[in-house]
């Protein structure tokens, strides 16, 4: 196992991130609910409940908005989302969640709360706390480095 003073904190979150996903998705899988990627997973955390246009979608994701139309499209044949025409810009698509899409935001809510709690069983209330505490602080405006 690596030094953890060596490995970037970046890296460590990116870590965290994957292993909160992949437990998030496994526990949605055996519940009973239709297996989604991560990339999808990630889609679903974005979505609010009244609505986004795609190109909103992207920008919010960092990604392209071909990309977006795919990861929605995909959410579509599984029925957790459906795509509206924008009334107030005709050219333009909302993702909004079905009453499917509703129900699994809820369950992955659930989910997350307990899988929370038996991180805090096994690392410490106070390492949880403390995390949070870290997570949760106004960290400003991204910071830019240039080396020579």
């Amino acid at each position: 196992m690596e030094n953890n003073k060596h490995i970037p904190i970046g890296r460590l979150l990116l870590d965290a991130f994957k292993w909160f996903d992949e437990s998030l998705l496994a526990s949605l899988k055996v519940q009973g609910w239709p297996n989604i990627s991560h990339s999808q997973s990630t889609v679903m955390a974005y979505l609010p409940n009244d609505g986004i246009r795609i190109s909103e979608l992207a920008r919010r994701l960092g990604i392209s908005r071909q990309a977006a139309q795919k990861s929605v499209r995909e959410l579509e044949a599984v029925n957790l989302v459906k795509t509206e025409i924008d009334s107030s810009n005709l050219s333009a698509k909302i993702v909004l969640l079905t009453p499917q899409g509703k129900a699994i935001v809820a369950a992955a809510l659930a989910t997350f709360a307990e899988i929370e709690s038996k991180l805090s069983e096994r690392i410490g209330q106070d390492t949880m706390l403390n995390l949070r505490l870290g997570l949760t602080k106004d960290w400003g405006t991204p910071i830019k480095i240039k080396l020579d």
